[in-house]
């Protein structure tokens, strides 16, 4: 949950001159004490509001940290370098609706110097990447092309599938549910990497092979 808190504010920082610099409420601009930084319990105690000008805390610090801590526990210590950086990314597409460059030809090279399923990753590619091309963009970026590629080098071709398919499901259950209270339309757009993610670790952790394929 440490890495969870630290991986937040590499996120919300990412792409700016410095990520350095002492952690601060994003409204008063009060430093955080030592006290304020402790993972979940801060939070709670603080009844999810700063100390200082009682601003409402985001549910990203205390959601991220424990889906961190659930990460650490569940992956392979080989894939957390991925999963680190798969963290990253989905924060960073949860804000700015785009995955940079950068932090998706990271995942892409760790993923094939350690995954090696080559065939499964260019299936996920491929299929992601005409999704984009028919559709102009609109439907799907190409930046969810390339991190569909780093799942399946990572994970093969039974829990990369799968990852693709449930991260379809949530998607979809979200995006209802964003439209029935939000008042989403069919034409807003919702990021999809942080659903890529998400059932890339859920077909990683449950070992889960929903289109029965052969594993390569």
């Amino acid at each position: 949950m440490v890495f969870g808190s630290f991986l937040n504010v590499v996120a919300l920082r990412f792409g700016k001159k410095s990520i350095g610099g002492r952690s601060a409420c994003p409204h008063c601009r009060k430093v955080l004490k030592w006290h304020e930084l402790i993972p979940i319990l801060s939070f709670l105690v603080q009844r999810g509001k700063c100390g200082n000008c009682e601003a409402k805390i985001s549910y990203q610090y205390p959601l991220i940290e424990l889906f961190t801590g659930l990460v650490f526990i569940t992956v392979p210590l080989w894939m957390l370098p991925v999963f680190c950086i798969y963290i990253v990314i989905l924060i960073y597409d949860f804000h700015h609706k785009i995955i940079p460059d950068t932090l998706v030809y990271s995942v892409i090279i760790i993923s094939l110097l350690f995954g090696r399923h080559l065939l499964a990753g260019l299936i996920i590619f491929t299929f992601f990447a005409l999704l984009w091309l028919i559709s102009k963009g609109r439907i799907i970026g190409f930046g969810d092309a390339k991190l569909g590629l780093s799942i399946g080098l990572l994970l093969g071709g039974a829990q990369g599938f799968s990852a693709i398919v449930v991260a379809f499901w949530i998607g979809a259950i979200v995006s209802l549910f964003l439209m029935r209270r939000k008042g989403l339309t069919m034409k807003s757009e919702v990021p999809f990497a942080p659903f890529m993610i998400l059932g890339a670790w859920l077909g990683m952790m449950l070992n889960l092979d929903l289109l029965h394929v052969i594993s390569f």
